[in-house]
């Protein structure tokens, strides 16, 4: 009897060192592939995360020429003083415009109709006004750019030709008549600008672009809030 006791003492302590074995080798199991496997991984994935803020922060200083920074994952412009501009697309274009004036003398005697008629070329450029909150990220896997509306930028008057000129009796086309219609004619060409589907051209470039530099599929746009 005593005999058989010890023996099973003994097989239990057996099977606790066994077991205690077992659980050391599982803990050397985990421990290595923690540090081969996932230790690894983890540098990497890092080294992933850094690369992509790196790419996305070229993007953005390439496609705004300005200086950028990384911020809490995402490219964005550094804030300057600056009026900073981004064209993207410049097109030539033309518009029409006519005065015409009567003038009476008291209110009773016509001094005849003056009339004038005067089509300027000029030189428009479209793109963004680049401001704080211009930037760049990843989101879902896929890149989302942060711009203003895009708008007109400038309006430049390269030549103009009148088309007619005609005077009143006593009623003569004067310099000043000439100064008002080229102020009007580049306000009514910066509003046709507006309307002839050029802002839409700006916004697929700049999608366009984002996306060959990223060398994505697609690349989503959304407005910066004023």
């Amino acid at each position: 009897m005593p005999g058989d006791v010890i023996s099973i003492v003994m097989e239990h302590r057996i099977e606790m060192w066994r077991t205690f074995r077992r659980a050391i080798t599982a803990l050397a199991i985990i421990g290595g592939a923690y540090f081969l496997i996932v230790r690894p991984i983890e540098r990497a994935l890092a080294g992933t995360k850094v690369s992509v803020e790196t790419s996305l922060q070229k993007v953005l200083s390439a496609i705004t020429n300005t200086d950028t920074r990384i911020v809490e994952g995402r490219a964005e412009i550094t804030g300057t003083s600056e009026i900073a501009e981004l064209s993207l697309l410049e097109m030539r274009m033309n518009a029409t415009r006519t005065i015409e004036k009567s003038e009476e003398l008291s209110g009773i005697i016509p001094l005849g109709t003056k009339k004038l008629i005067v089509r300027g070329h000029y030189k428009v450029k479209s793109g963004y006004r680049l401001k704080e909150g211009v930037s760049l990220r990843m989101q879902n896997g896929k890149p989302l750019a942060r711009f203003p509306k895009p708008e007109v930028l400038s309006v430049e008057l390269l030549d103009h030709e009148i088309l007619s000129e005609d005077d009143g009796w006593f009623n003569k086309i004067q310099a000043g008549d000439r100064e008002q219609i080229l102020r009007e004619l580049r306000n009514q060409m910066r509003e046709e600008a507006e309307k002839s589907g050029m802002l839409e051209t700006v916004e697929s470039t700049l999608r366009n672009r984002l996306r060959d530099l990223l060398g994505a599929e697609s690349v989503a746009v959304e407005q910066v809030l004023p």
